[in-house]
């Protein structure tokens, strides 16, 4: 048995030891800091993106959150933390598990079809809402086709009422792929619709309290309103040899149960911490046992690669892929001027949130920053050598995407009608109204709803010209009889509009 004197010197050396314990762990830890900070340094230096929130849990602790470069370059406003990106599709892991949560009390049941909760709501008469359940709407199995009014109206233009909406529902037909797999907004729509049917308070303000109060997510908001405008991180897009600042493409009308929520690496962190570990954060379980994990199992099969990244299957609200043999569970956004990386290895117990205002130029160097981190915390050999080859990689794929501007600079600017014929308002059922006007500088422009943006010849012999509402191109034909002098419709996302008036 030990005396006293034993007992002290025991205790002694078991103080030295956590000492140089929590000594090297302090160490490896500033280490894994600095060589995250150089690198992603190296992607701010590239000029691709203005700016990066970059943030690390382990363990179910935050051991790594910081900015880089600027929200706002105009007023040198800079990246922190606390800054608010918009999220676009990492909104789907928040919806689905709001779902999670209101089934496991009984609120709605997931297996139920969705016309239990849209009773009346009149569907495609190639769809039947009594074989499409709730779970099949959040786990892309429903069958309809997407890019039609509910998801456009909802993401775009924000243009509708819930009666609007609902009376819309008809006009998406079945998918052509059945009722196989296929990513899309339209069943996080459809499944918000309903909610918002069920609950006289709307999909927003159920997400706010079951899942973001609990979690202790001060900042992270469906409501652009809401959020503080010198938090806001501002959009940009490669244009013309540079990044330049492209319009805010959001505000409240377009904050959508598919992508709608603007957040901050900080709150994010707490999200991953919660969803490492079932529901707890710290001490504490903020979340009811179980609800948590039952979003990551396995809903359906999926084979889709994303850069580096293998995909196998879809949860509830989340991809659940491989990277280099580690299971791995994500869920990324990108819209117009923004994208999101938010990702975890549960079998690791690390997380990783990459947030960038740098558009679809960013989009490559976003998941480099975070399969770097994970890298890096797995102890990866010959990181710098791997690394530099991916950032070559990377440039490659921008290159890509400066000859594919440079192409259609290239393409001549004529029609065969001069630009003011096509200025007018042109009217769908479906979609609502599309505006062409001419700017200040004679250029053509395009708004729908909250959606606006340039247009560009694609091939004037067929009236056909590029418009980008949404950060990504599409072509719109318009209809020009023969000996006409200004078009009488235009076709636009499958849809015909016809012109009702001039601007």
């Amino acid at each position: 048995m030990f005396n006293r004197r034993s007992r002290a010197c025991f205790a002694a050396l078991l103080l030295v030891a956590v000492w140089f314990t929590t000594g090297e762990a302090a160490q490896s830890q500033d280490a894994l800091a600095g060589d995250i900070d150089a690198f992603v340094e190296r992607v701010i230096a590239t000029g691709l993106t203005p700016g990066l929130a970059v943030g690390v849990v382990r363990a179910g602790h935050v051991t790594y959150a910081k900015g880089f470069g600027f929200a706002d370059r105009e007023s040198g406003r800079r990246v922190t933390p606390d800054t608010l990106f918009y999220l676009a599709s990492t909104t789907k892991s928040f919806t689905a598990l709001g779902a999670a949560l209101l089934a496991q009390r009984g609120l709605i049941d997931l297996d139920a079809p969705v016309s239990r909760y849209l009773l009346g709501v009149a569907f495609h008469p190639s769809l039947s809402p009594d074989s499409i359940t709730l779970r099949d709407l959040l786990t892309h199995t429903h069958g309809i086709k997407p890019i039609g009014p509910v998801d456009f109206r909802t993401a775009y233009s924000g243009e509708f009422s819930e009666g609007e909406l609902l009376r819309l529902v008809r006009l998406h037909p079945a998918a052509p792929g059945g009722r196989a797999f296929a990513y899309s907004n339209v069943g996080y729509n459809i499944f918000s619709l309903a909610l918002d049917v069920r609950f006289k308070e709307g999909w927003k303000e159920i997400l706010q309290r079951e899942v973001f109060e609990p979690l202790g997510m001060k900042s992270t908001t469906a409501w652009i309103s809401r959020a503080d405008p010198q938090r806001l991180a501002m959009p940009y897009e490669y244009r013309d040899g540079g990044l330049e600042r492209v319009a805010y493409g959001k505000a409240d009308s377009n904050m959508q149960a598919a992508g709608g929520h603007v957040s901050s690496v900080d709150d994010l962190l707490r999200y991953l911490a919660a969803e490492l570990n079932d529901g707890r954060i710290g001490d504490r379980q903020v979340l009811p046992v179980g609800v948590v994990a039952s979003t990551q199992r396995a809903q359906v099969d999926q084979n889709r690669n994303f850069g580096p990244f293998h995909r196998t299957a879809w949860g509830l609200g989340w991809d659940i892929a491989t990277y280099e043999g580690d299971t791995i569970l994500q869920r990324f956004g990108d819209f117009s001027g923004f994208r999101s990386h938010v990702s975890f290895m549960p079998d690791r117990g690390v997380g990783v949130v990459v947030l960038s205002n740098g558009g679809s130029v960013s989009s490559p160097f976003t998941d480099l920053v975070a399969t770097y981190i994970y890298d890096r915390i797995l102890g990866k050999p010959d990181l710098v050598v791997r690394y530099d080859g991916r950032l070559t990689t990377r440039r490659q794929q921008v290159d890509a995407i400066k000859k594919d501007r440079a192409t259609r600079q290239a393409r001549p600017q004529t029609t065969p009608l001069p630009w003011a014929a096509y200025v007018g308002t042109y009217e769908s059922e479906a979609l609502g109204h599309m505006a062409w006007t001419l700017d200040e500088a004679g250029r053509l422009t395009v708004r729908m709803g909250l959606a606006r943006g340039n247009a560009e010849v694609y091939d004037g012999s067929q009236y056909q010209f590029r418009v980008d509402l949404a950060g990504s191109g599409s072509v719109v034909t318009f209809v020009v009889p023969d000996g006409a002098t200004a078009p009488t419709a235009l076709r636009f996302a499958d849809q015909t509009f016809l012109r009702v008036g001039l601007e």
